[in-house]
């Protein structure tokens, strides 16, 4: 069984992606947009809507809520990605992001107890390095969670580190705009 790998090809996503690759962005508003649709599109089958309708007398109210049950944990590096996760509790509004350095895989630990409840993804800006290795490895080796609910998403990364992932742990599943 290979990696999954689902390359985003939406063209507000790849326009987006490209003015962050390849030029200096003229404001964060596009790093903020682009990490709203990439997460929206790497999402949208976990994220469920209820809905919710109030009759009156006169009137019929609607209104939606995100399900409260589902849960959320976004592992990253803050510094680095602060940006491009600056508006996501708009479309996750049960979700924490953890600052994690990705050669620090034991910083896991801190969380260990609640890993359980959450849906993980796994957030690096640009998937260059075999940081992220140690995060997977020590969410499967002290077996934290089931590695089927975690996401890996990432707006680029390395032909060899998907390969290094793919040996290991071809069950994930990673979303990205472009691999280099």
């Amino acid at each position: 069984m290979g990696l999954n790998i689902h390359t985003l090809i939406h063209p507000i996503i790849q326009k987006l992606a490209y003015e962050i690759i390849y030029q200096k962005p003229q404001n964060t508003d596009s790093e903020k947009t682009l990490g709203m649709l990439i997460f929206y599109e790497t999402l949208r089958k976990w994220l469920k809507i209820d809905h919710i309708y109030i009759k009156k007398v006169d009137s019929l109210k609607e209104s939606c809520f995100s399900n409260q049950l589902d849960k959320y944990l976004i592992i990253t590096n803050i510094i680095e990605c602060y940006n491009i996760l600056g508006e996501i509790e708009r479309i996750l509004p049960q979700s924490y992001v953890k600052h994690i350095e990705f050669h620090k895989a034991n910083e896991v630990s801190n969380y260990n107890q609640k890993l359980t409840e959450y849906k993980i993804i796994i957030f690096e800006k640009f998937l260059k390095n075999y940081g992220i290795i140690n995060i997977i490895n020590y969410l499967h080796k002290h077996n934290i969670t089931n590695l089927n609910h975690v996401k890996i998403i990432c707006v680029t990364c390395n032909q060899n580190i998907l390969k290094y992932i793919a040996q290991k742990y071809p069950q994930l599943n990673i979303y990205t705009t472009k691999i280099i």
